[in-house]
């Protein structure tokens, strides 16, 4: 497969937009070209590339490599090196843990693309797969080029019943002494010093519900600092929790080419406003500045609601809706009032034929409070507009794919 994009933005400020692989719009008008390019031997031997260049009358941005890797091994195993990202959790606006809100990163990763039905004492497991991801982080201040460790497994004990376990690891890098014993005890939620690594942990259950007039599937990401241990173990466990609730309607009261999507996502609630979440003083689970969780940020709370309506199966329009409150801190009142988002969105996305596809898409934020300043209040505005060339089928090495 080889797809070609060219597109043109314009956004009144410089805007970054969820979960967008951290590719900005600058402000004022810009032009982009991309190429994306996948290969496979087999099933299981297979190589990727994606490159784009962004030129805006503001301030653009240059080139970018985005996913490229190759991977290698069979449907249980395989191992895949290269630029990589993920997406860990159910929730489709932003998972807490992990998403493509960041650029892709250099690393490797170990999974089972397809998964493994368990047996004997293990059999009530049903359908296992696991993900173990080792990621250098860029080049900063404080412990460069440190490392990123992401763990996951997921089950799906019953056809209707899914549940994940993810613990994501931050920690190394230039100017630390580091050594297998204290990697052990750190990973294992050992965080005094605290400056010695970033811990976050968490654990999502979707079920799904196939009713034959509604069908509807809910979910819920609970995740935060792994910082204690459970009972009398060194098993760790996250003490400042935070909580993503969510529902999907594949098809509304039986029109199956109308969809509806509503999540909540909380990190500011409880204990969850004294966690470092993404703002580590070390080791922030960012890279490049952007986070690589819920595009909200910490200490902060959304709705979002999403709709689509479907006129061919690849082809649709959207209506969004997201409302956001930035916190600061444990008390706010004290010199932050508390920043106020709301953000609609609408767009098409569909293929013109079977080799040209177009995507057309706006935004626009009202912002109270903007920066924190009571009172302030500042709009915003942004669109997109994009088309894309695709051939899925030519020559590779004297063969026909």
């Amino acid at each position: 497969m080889a797809r070609v994009t060219v597109a043109g933005s314009f956004s009144d400020s410089r805007f970054l937009p969820p979960n967008n692989e951290g590719i900005f719009r600058p402000d004022d008008w810009s032009a982009q070209a991309g190429l994306s390019t996948r290969g496979e031997l087999n099933p299981y031997l297979s190589g990727q590339f994606r490159a784009m260049t962004l030129h805006g009358r503001g301030d653009g941005e240059g080139n970018q490599l985005i996913d490229t890797s190759v991977e290698a091994g069979y449907k249980y195993a395989t191992v895949q090196i290269g630029k990589i990202s993920g997406w860990y959790g159910p929730a489709r606006h932003g998972s807490l843990l992990l998403t493509n809100n960041a650029a892709p990163y250099p690393g490797i990763r170990f999974h089972n693309p397809v998964p493994i039905p368990m047996t004997g004492w293990f059999s009530f497991l049903g359908k296992v797969q696991y993900e173990l991801v080792l990621a250098r982080m860029e080049k900063k201040p404080l412990y460069s080029h440190s490392f990123m460790l992401n763990a996951r497994l997921a089950a799906r004990p019953r056809p209707w019943l899914e549940i994940g376990m993810t613990r994501i690891f931050h920690s190394g890098g230039e100017g630390r002494d580091y050594d297998i014993s204290q990697f052990v005890a750190d990973y294992l939620g050992q965080n005094s010093p605290a400056p010695s690594s970033n811990t976050l942990a968490g654990v999502d259950f979707t079920v799904t519900l196939p009713f034959r007039y509604q069908p509807v599937q809910i979910y819920w990401d609970r995740a935060g600092e792994g910082e204690n241990k459970f009972l009398f173990t060194k098993l760790p466990y996250p003490g400042q929790w935070g909580d993503l609730v969510g529902i999907y309607l594949p098809k509304v009261l039986g029109a199956s080419r109308l969809d509806f999507r509503a999540e909540y996502a909380d990190l500011y609630s409880g204990r969850a406003k004294t966690a470092h979440w993404y703002s580590h003083s070390a080791y922030p689970h960012q890279y490049h500045g952007i986070v690589f969780g819920h595009p909200m940020g910490g200490v902060s709370k959304e709705w979002s609601f999403k709709s689509r309506y479907f006129f061919l199966p690849s082809t649709f329009a959207e209506v969004g809706y997201e409302s956001v409150r930035h916190f600061a801190g444990v008390q706010p009142s004290a010199g932050f009032p508390g920043e106020h988002r709301s953000r609609f969105s609408t767009g098409v996305t569909g293929w013109l034929t079977k080799s040209w596809r177009a995507e057309a898409n706006a935004m626009f934020d009202s912002v109270s409070n903007a920066g924190g300043v009571t009172g302030l209040k500042d709009n915003g505005f942004s669109a997109f507009l994009g088309v894309s060339y695709q051939a899925t089928s030519f020559s590779f090495m004297g063969r026909e794919n």
